[in-house]
């Protein structure tokens, strides 16, 4: 069985085009060698990536984007153990850079990566204020 999972990030650092052109490369060439495919989009900042794959190769590349210093805030989106198939299967990583893209049409998608960043720092919030009110209330208060 497959599994695949859905990631977002973003940028450590500023990154160039040809700077996440070669990252695609990289990928794709280990990727193929591992029997994972994928897609990886970037757009202000932020990268997006869906992968697949046997689940041993998967765990490892995801474990290995964590620790990656081209990536902060990595937010796991979903993870399905047994995917039956695969939704990209003839990209070993297919890059794709709205930033350097000037279609309208996927405007939306990049306002989809601003609002899942955005959602996911207003729940870390939200966390830290529910973990200070436990505190206090139950910690702090005999």
């Amino acid at each position: 069985m497959l599994k695949r999972i859905k990631y977002v990030s973003r940028f450590a650092k500023p990154l160039q085009s040809d700077e996440i052109a070669r990252l695609a490369d990289q990928s794709a060439a280990r990727n193929q060698q591992l029997g994972v495919t994928g897609v990886l989009m970037s757009a202000g900042g932020l990268f997006f990536q869906i992968i697949e794959g046997p689940k041993e190769h998967i765990d490892t590349l995801y474990e290995s984007i964590v620790r990656d210093g081209r990536h902060t805030d990595v937010l796991l989106l979903g993870s399905e153990e047994n995917a039956n198939d695969r939704l990209f299967p003839d990209w070993s990583m297919k890059k794709i850079d709205l930033d350097e893209r000037a279609d309208a049409r996927l405007d939306p998608l990049k306002s989809i990566l601003e609002a899942l960043v955005a959602q996911h720092q207003v729940m870390g919030r939200l966390t830290q204020c529910l973990e200070r009110a436990i505190w206090t209330e139950m910690v702090s208060t005999p």
